[in-house]
């Protein structure tokens, strides 16, 4: 009979999301790390990746989907600047 525990590590939290260390002993140790999983604030596991940058990804995905779909944010507010137009002065000389 095989003991199939998950213990769950808080690595991070961001908004109403939390990443969690998965591991198989209920002490830490990064050694033992076998994936990480995105938990939603009422500890539902929402996704399970096996990097951490694959986690946080995620979740950072999932924000920006939920700011756009709440209008907290405009999809152009994302898109890159302009570069400054130039002012037709040439360096080294004052306007007048």
């Amino acid at each position: 009979m095989s003991n199939t525990s998950e213990y769950r590590h808080t690595v991070q939290t961001k908004g109403k999301f939390q990443i969690v260390a998965l591991t198989r002993e209920s002490e830490f140790d990064q050694q033992d790390v076998y994936a990480y999983a995105v938990m939603s604030s009422a500890g539902v596991k929402l996704r399970q990746e096996l990097t951490l940058g694959d986690a946080q990804k995620w979740m950072d995905d999932e924000i920006l989907k939920e700011l756009l779909s709440n209008g907290s944010l405009s999809p152009d507010m994302m898109a890159q600047s302009r570069p400054a137009e130039r002012s037709g002065l040439r360096t080294g000389r004052k306007r007048r």
